[in-house]
């Protein structure tokens, strides 16, 4: 199978998992507990249909070559649609952080001293998103000039980083533990998330890792869409189905999962045209000879 079979199946496993997804809250999760019903089998053919989706995707990692050069050059030529996906990002990233930061400080506001403001995890889930937000805001400013900058591809690390905290920042949680239905869907999302973040600064720095980040994305946009069902079910009348939604968390985690797909989308595409950027082949090479060589006579 090649890349491109992998990106057009997303969209139709996608929209089936959200529907899945909202027949599942609406028919098999018990609104004041936020437990499954006992005696319900859809939830468990919903988790079998996401575990097929994430495998099919991450079979990818065996079924397609690896790559003979690295593909650092293609991000560098993001479209302006891409780069407001990035600010949109970027400005969610930091907002959601500074909300979890606000909140908690509202709820100890009795810290003994600064050091004890540093032992709470918002703080550092602040500082990596402001780091965040910084790469992002040069990266969107300049991509063909910090496509292929080692310095860039670390800073990127810090993106990977705020959404580790996160990650287990959540999964310690025990009131998300315990209520599976809807905290389990969150920490698949994160940890894929951070899979493929952490490839994309592998392709900044030049590592063979396309593969990788285009199975770790994909698997990341499919539950990021999925995850947009708790999203639809809360702005209906009345919250029926009492979900408990951070908006800022879901639009950094959407956004985010968005120029994911962008990224992956451009790294997947075969080039149009050679362009002084990239390498010619040799057949390519004798064509253009022959075409601008003189006709013999």
């Amino acid at each position: 199978m090649k890349t491109k079979y992998y990106t057009k199946m997303l969209l139709p496993l996608s929209i089936f998992g959200l529907i899945f997804r909202i027949l599942e809250i609406m028919f098999a999760i018990e609104p004041e507990s936020g437990f499954y019903y006992t005696e319900s089998v859809i939830p468990l053919l919903c988790n079998i249909y996401t575990f097929l989706v994430i495998a099919f995707f991450i079979s990818e990692t065996f079924l397609i070559k690896s790559e003979n050069k690295t593909q650092r050059k293609r991000f560098g030529y993001v479209s302006t649609f891409d780069k407001v996906l990035m600010l949109l990002s970027a400005v969610f990233i930091l907002a959601n952080a500074l909300n979890v930061f606000l909140f908690e400080l509202n709820i100890n506001y009795s810290y003994g001293s600064v050091a004890d403001i540093f032992k709470a995890s918002p703080v550092y889930v602040l500082i990596f998103a402001a780091i965040s937000c910084l790469f992002i805001v040069f990266f969107a400013s300049a991509p063909k000039k910090y496509s292929s900058s080692s310095f860039m591809s670390i800073l990127s690390l810090s993106i990977t980083v705020y959404y580790i905290i996160r990650l287990f920042t959540r999964f310690l949680d025990l009131n998300e533990i315990l209520s599976k239905a809807y905290g389990t869907h969150t920490i698949l999302l994160l940890g894929f998330i951070v899979l493929a973040c952490m490839n994309f600064s592998k392709l900044l720095a030049g590592i063979l890792s396309k593969k990788y980040f285009v199975a770790f994305g994909l698997c990341a946009v499919y539950l990021a869409t999925v995850h947009l069902a708790e999203f639809v079910m809360y702005f209906l009348p009345g919250n029926p189905y009492n979900i408990n939604v951070d908006i800022f968390a879901y639009a950094a985690d959407f956004f985010t999962a968005a120029v994911i797909l962008k990224m992956v989308l451009l790294i997947a595409k075969k080039p149009d045209k050679v362009t002084n950027n990239e390498e010619v082949l040799p057949e390519q090479s004798e064509e253009v000879n022959a075409m601008n060589a003189p006709n013999d006579r």
